[in-house]
């Protein structure tokens, strides 16, 4: 089922968000591997009255081959958790700022059932406060909250002395904070006062320690210890992190596309309740064709070459052995935030004159990690705990300990906290990168690099061909892998393939 938001990355680049509902439902529909049908049972939940007649006479309008259906929002998130975790019964999870007036649930899965039991009101949401203390740090709300994790870890949290505006008392999550304005007035009275990395520590200390007390009491009071999760508020990798390493969890899975971009897949298995089935791959997104790909570079009029695929993996290896910065752009992109190699910027590791480098190049925030793409062989030798989020780990949304082994001969990409949001690489799920890595591996002693978006700091990850050649140039990349062709910045370049 394709869920790839085609026209929003588009007006994202072009700074322009209009309407662009209807060519989304086409594509949808007409790019989809699997055929139409009216599903029964239909699900009869509504989203809003409002909303529900717009959308019933609007989309038939636009796509005729589309009926309606309505899913409510958290039970989306829920199934599509469920269904690609694999756990034949779990407990699940969702959070975020808000959907159809509820910020957070809990419910059990069992075989191809969801059953609620547990809701938190849209009035007591972790996630809407992490909007307002985005916006009053100066990023863009429901986009940039990463950065807040990211920058407190440069912060304490005990030098924030102001009160937690959130309480849980085993039965109820309650926000007894300001609100509307007088939250924005708030927030930035405690930025003044304590500075926005202690600040941010001190909100991502609170987020952690109810999230996991919720975790806790519903896996004490079910008897499930196999947890999956879903919603924006997911996104946090370190908070996805402190679960797993709980010991009443025996195992995480995040859903790979945590935010909204997910409901639709989800909202698809909570009509047709399908059994859970491990999620191989997240590969899910746009693919160009070698005609569109070689259109593409010729318009540019850069040197390049066409490559025997199978010696791709070891060609780009040596390049990215010998110091170079690669740009990967292969197959089917990436569904989800994160950047899996399919639309990936690739270099070493061992050194922060490397971060130092990419921030400059990509114009990044230097108080930003870079994330790795580990082999699998090698999974043991750099992270501690990796077997409680193995699945989790091969999409990269959750952090890990770092080893000292990883925090001596890789510091680049080892955060101030000693953490890592790492890629777990698997043949059977991954074939191509794997061998990449593996051969990566034979001429480094390390099956390990760095794995950043293919993207100018706040644009969007590059989906199009014509936007990887764009980028490659401006970034200043050293070779841009596009399918089976490799472009270079001169002729001499490419003489070494």
């Amino acid at each position: 089922f394709p869920s790839v938001h085609k026209r929003a990355f588009e007006a994202r680049r072009s700074k322009k968000e209009k309407r662009f509902w209807g060519n989304l439902t086409d594509w949808a529909v007409n790019s989809s591997p699997i055929s139409y049908r009216n599903p029964s049972p239909k699900v009869k939940k509504i989203l809003s009255p409002i909303l529900e007649r717009i959308l019933r006479k609007k989309l038939p309008e636009l796509s005729p081959q589309v009926s309606v259906n309505f899913v409510e929002h958290h039970e989306a998130h829920a199934w599509g958790a469920f269904f690609t975790s694999g756990f034949e019964r779990a407990l699940i999870i969702t959070a975020d700022g808000m959907g159809d007036g509820v910020s957070l649930t809990v419910s059990v899965g069992k075989s191809n059932q969801v059953e609620r039991l547990w809701q938190v009101s849209a009035r007591d949401s972790f996630g809407i406060f992490f909007e307002n203390l985005t916006e009053v740090m100066g990023f863009v709300p429901c986009r940039d909250e990463g950065k807040l994790t990211g920058l407190s870890a440069w912060g304490n949290a005990n030098s924030v002395e102001d009160k937690n505006p959130f309480s849980w008392d085993g039965t109820r999550i309650v926000y007894n904070g300001p609100k509307g304005a007088h939250l924005k007035r708030w927030l930035l009275n405690l930025l003044e006062k304590y500075g926005r990395e202690n600040v941010s520590a001190w909100a991502q200390n609170i987020l952690e320690s109810v999230i996991c007390g919720v975790v806790c009491h519903w896996v004490s009071k079910t008897g499930i210890h196999k947890v999956a999760v879903a919603g924006g508020v997911f996104a946090n990798v370190l908070l996805n992190m402190k679960i797993h390493e709980l010991p009443e969890v025996s195992e995480l899975f995040v859903y790979p596309n945590m935010g909204d971009g997910g409901l639709s897949l989800g909202a698809v298995c909570a009509t047709f309740k399908p059994f859970p089935k491990p999620l191989p791959h997240a590969f899910w997104g746009d693919s160009f064709s070698e005609k569109e790909v070689l259109d593409t570079i010729k318009v540019f009029g850069l040197p390049y070459k066409k490559l025997d695929s199978e010696q791709i993996p070891t060609l780009m290896a040596r390049a990215v052995a010998n110091g170079k910065y690669v740009g990967r752009f292969v197959g089917r992109m990436e569904w989800g935030p994160r950047a899996l190699g399919n639309r990936s910027i690739l270099c070493e590791c061992k050194s922060k004159e490397v971060t130092d480098k990419l921030n400059s190049m990509l114009r990044r925030s230097e108080f930003m990690p870079f994330a790795p793409s580990i082999v699998y062989e090698d999974v043991s030798k750099f992270l501690v705990g990796y077997n409680k989020a193995e699945h989790a780990g091969e999409f990269m949304t959750t952090c890990f300990r770092s080893t000292e082994e990883l925090k001596k001969e890789h510091s680049a990409i080892v955060h101030i906290d000693g953490t890592c949001r790492a890629q777990i690489v698997i043949k059977e799920h991954n074939p191509i990168f794997y061998n990449f890595l593996s051969e990566y591996r034979r001429l480094s002693d390390s099956g390990i690099v760095l794995n950043t978006s293919f993207n100018i700091h706040e644009e969007p990850i590059i989906r199009t061909p014509k936007e990887a050649v764009d980028t490659f140039i401006r970034a200043g990349l050293d070779y841009l892998f596009i399918d089976d062709f490799v472009v270079a910045r001169d002729i001499k370049e490419i003489e070494y393939f």
